[in-house]
């Protein structure tokens, strides 16, 4: 079950105190001491020896937090890599298939000790992260010294909030998904976006999910569905989740009116790739929505094309023919996706060039997509870190 967030009404040192993990309990930051340190010496009057050993006492709670959350960070890694082991040696035994089925249950009893626990590292780096934000605020509002401009250079030099829990998930994954399948690595060939197809017809729910929840979240569902790794083509470096789009519309923002109204044939155009900003790979993307009293489902639409055509392509001056004629020859679509590839290259142009469409919004935000590779009947993503950044210069400002 997914664990209920404290409410913003109580206070942090309670929730502090009922979010930590017991056994790791000395190695929380002292946050009712120092704030106790900060009142007792503040009622007498706070003094320059005050302060002195209050930043003292502050630096070896982050020294001690620090220390830890590196050690138990290190440790899961070499748990995993244990695990890794384990289930080479029994996949490569020739014991019977119901002994190696007890062995790998061992091992998936691990991995679910250590999921619980990467989960729990991660709660501790936020709510120590956390006290150390609201003890130095609480400081600067009670002492006659500003902390905070030190404080935060010292805090980057101890970076322990920003361990990327994401490389541990990315493990776990893979390494649920060979135990659930008897030791065997399913997906080890397989495409991430077969499957997918060009046209895409889903019916999606949506949830928003407190930031305090998304980890825990992440590792519940890990264990029913594979993380999806998606690699930008041609590329060896680690996969990014990093998702960038750009928003087609005209000063009259027809587009966003129609989506926000749901029209009946209200249509969204996109650019957007995947990973880092060298990707070389842009997908020209529209969304139509249907009424259901019209029978149709609304679907999303897409073909690619390299970074470099982009421009010419928007501007009407480059066409989908060339690339179209040689997939047909290397036989690597079928016809009618071929059709559908062709009408809409011409349809997305028209619109472009009809309603005078330029860009006017850019979106990024870091998705974790949970999913079987080559298999897209069922997909569950978690967006992060989300940025909406203007594009157009309707108000006379070049951007």
């Amino acid at each position: 079950p997914i664990v209920a967030t404290a409410t913003s009404s109580m206070k942090f040192g309670q929730q502090l105190r009922e979010s930590l993990l017991p056994e790791w309990k000395f190695y929380y930051v002292d946050y009712a001491g120092l704030k106790r340190f900060l009142y007792e010496r503040s009622d007498k009057g706070y003094t320059a020896d005050d302060e002195s050993e209050f930043v003292r006492l502050l630096d070896g709670e982050l020294e001690k937090v620090n220390d830890f959350q590196q050690t138990k960070s290190g440790e899961m890694k070499r748990r995993i890599e244990y695990c890794e082991q384990q289930v080479s040696l029994i996949t490569k035994n020739d014991a019977p298939t119901d002994a190696k089925r007890e062995q790998l249950d061992v091992i998936e009893h691990e991995i679910d000790t250590v999921i619980s626990e990467v989960y729990e590292l991660a709660k501790f780096t936020r709510l120590n992260f956390t006290a150390f934000i609201k003890i130095v605020k609480k400081h600067d509002k009670n002492a006659p010294f500003v902390l905070k401009p030190v404080f935060t250079v010292r805090l980057n030099s101890r970076p322990f909030f920003r361990e990327n829990f994401d490389e541990l998930l990315l493990e776990l994954s893979r390494l649920y998904n060979i135990v659930r399948n008897g030791g065997v690595d399913v997906d080890q060939d397989k495409d991430p976006q077969s499957g997918n197809g060009q046209n895409f017809v889903r019916q999606t729910t949506k949830y928003w999910v407190h930031p305090d929840n998304v980890m825990e979240l992440k590792l519940y569902i890990l264990k029913y569905l594979p993380v999806l790794i998606y690699r930008t083509k041609g590329t060896t470096k680690p996969p990014s989740p990093a998702i960038t789009s750009i928003y087609f519309d005209n000063e009259d923002l027809d587009l966003y009116q129609g989506r926000i109204e749901k029209s009946e044939g209200a249509e969204a155009i996109r650019l957007r790739w995947y990973g880092d900003m060298d990707s070389n790979e842009i997908f020209i993307e529209r969304k139509t929505h249907h009424e259901d009293w019209t029978g149709e489902k609304s679907v999303k639409e897409r073909f690619s094309l390299k970074e470099k055509y982009v421009n010419s392509y928007l501007s009407g001056d480059y066409t989908m023919d060339s690339k179209i004629q040689r997939l047909r020859e290397e036989g690597k679509k079928s016809d009618q996706d071929l059709q559908d590839m062709e009408t809409l290259s011409y349809e997305v142009q028209n619109s472009v060039r009809e309603k005078r469409l330029c860009p006017v919004v850019r979106t990024f935000y870091n998705r974790t997509a949970f999913q079987i590779p080559g298999d897209a009947w069922v997909r569950i993503s978690l967006d992060t870190e989300l940025t909406m950044v203007r594009e157009d210069g309707f108000d006379g400002k070049a951007r």
